[in-house]
């Protein structure tokens, strides 16, 4: 990895932040997406009795991950990111036309 895409990775990664829900759950937020807007929700975050954190993706891939630690987390979050912002935004799959009831 070159250093410059090492120091931008460095960068995003302060741009994520963690807001405690309970003892061991979190919300993590995209705060460049700005406060509290859904759209900046990255993923609820817990971490289980074994010491592992489990994310729920929610505005950047689907499902659940499992890591063995924050930094590692927050790693995937970055280049999960990155993904979602290198697509673009996505045009909607367009709707097929049918001709009128009553022609």
């Amino acid at each position: 990895m070159s250093e410059s895409a090492e120091s931008n990775m460095r960068d995003d990664i302060h741009q994520l932040v963690l807001t405690p829900l309970a003892d061991r759950a979190w919300r993590l937020r995209d705060q460049a997406i700005g406060r509290g807007g859904p759209s900046s929700l990255v993923a609820y975050v817990e971490q289980h009795d074994d010491g592992m954190y489990e994310a729920v993706w929610v505005s950047v891939g689907c499902g659940t991950a499992r890591f063995a630690s924050l930094e590692m987390l927050f790693l995937a979050a970055v280049q999960m990111l990155e993904q979602c912002r290198s697509l673009g935004a996505l045009k909607p799959d367009p709707i097929p036309h049918r001709p009128p009831a009553h022609a």
